[in-house]
């Protein structure tokens, strides 16, 4: 099936929310609320069991969500929305790794239905902390880093079981707020619920790197493997997994991380071509971006297909937009 369209990229650097965030919220809301209601609004928690997850959970949030609420005028469905606190299923696949030699590297590709991504990269400092990430549910975190050098990114777990738990966007968000190292990320990660299974990779200035299995009713499954796909343990033959090539994709991260004769470029570039790029997009499986993060230098680089490129990082980040054709 052939498929075409053109997405835009945005950079975008607003210390706080303001006019930039809310002109964002008002033009993909619609989508949210339909996402939100998929399953039936009944279905979603009440204002107060979201405003309770918060306090419990993720309390030093609350105030930021209050400024959200205020800003956004939300009633009280959108308010519960915007704690995106067990909301709606949703799925993304995703090939991330860590460059270990010498420079370390957190490299990852993006794989989704073009229409769902929001397609922004944002500089913030919303707790007196400098971040800069691909954002995902209106104030979440797909992928990023904050001024302390603190990336993290995420995959799915290949699971379709979901529980009471936070979507995981707005915990990696937490996370860059609130952590400076791996090792307080992954206690924020096997303390604070995710609804689904999810892979979460993580590489701090020390060059500390962890990988994170969350699946619901299991506990974290804490790794120092430099790599993560769409499936959790060994083998899991799950249909997401042998749909989205998980294996074959793990098989072959592996064998660019070990083999003595690549060299880091050789390795990023690799995330440009199959099997790690993917070109399934009317599938809802495509690779929409490579996020590229060095925490030593404190900066990062954007690819899109078509050999686009954008470099950013927390001494030198330029506004600007980009038009990719898919």
């Amino acid at each position: 099936m052939s498929f075409h369209a053109k997405k835009r990229f945005q950079a975008i650097e607003e210390p706080l929310p303001g006019e930039k965030w809310l002109a964002h919220y008002q033009a993909a809301m619609p989508g949210y609320r339909r996402w939100f209601a998929s399953e039936g609004e009944l279905k979603r928690p009440s204002l107060s069991e979201c405003r309770t997850a918060l306090e419990t959970w993720m309390p030093e949030f609350v105030p930021l969500w209050e400024r959200l609420l205020d800003i956004t005028q939300a009633d009280a469905n959108d308010a519960r929305l915007l704690s995106f606190y067990c909301p709606a299923p949703y799925l993304a696949g995703c090939s991330q790794a860590v460059w270990t030699r010498y420079t370390p590297t957190l490299v990852r590709n993006y794989d989704y239905a073009p229409e769902f991504c929001e397609g922004r990269v944002l500089k913030t400092r919303w707790h007196n902390t400098q971040v800069i990430a691909s954002t995902d549910c209106l104030w979440g975190v797909l992928d990023g880093m904050n001024e302390h050098g603190l990336s993290v990114s995420l995959s799915f777990g290949g699971k379709g079981v979901v529980t009471e738990g936070f979507g995981i966007p707005i915990i990696l968000r937490y996370i860059l707020e609130f952590c400076t190292t791996v090792d307080e990320a992954v206690k924020v990660l096997c303390r604070v619920p995710a609804h689904m299974a999810y892979n979460i990779l993580l590489l701090d200035a020390y060059g500390q790197v962890r990988n994170v299995e969350l699946s619901p009713f299991s506990s974290p499954n804490v790794t120092y493997k430099p790599f993560a796909v769409n499936h959790q343990g060994d083998f899991a033959l799950t249909n997401y997994a042998m749909f989205s090539r998980s294996y074959e994709r793990q098989q072959f991260l592996v064998s660019k991380l070990y083999d003595p004769l690549t060299s880091i470029e050789s390795f990023v570039n690799a995330f440009e071509y199959s099997p790690l790029f993917t070109s399934n997009y009317a599938q809802g499986f495509g690779t929409l971006y490579t996020a590229i993060y060095n925490p030593q230098l404190r900066a990062m680089e954007y690819r899109w297909p078509n050999r686009m490129r954008m470099y950013q990082s927390f001494a030198f980040f330029e506004e600007c937009e980009w038009w990719v054709d898919l």
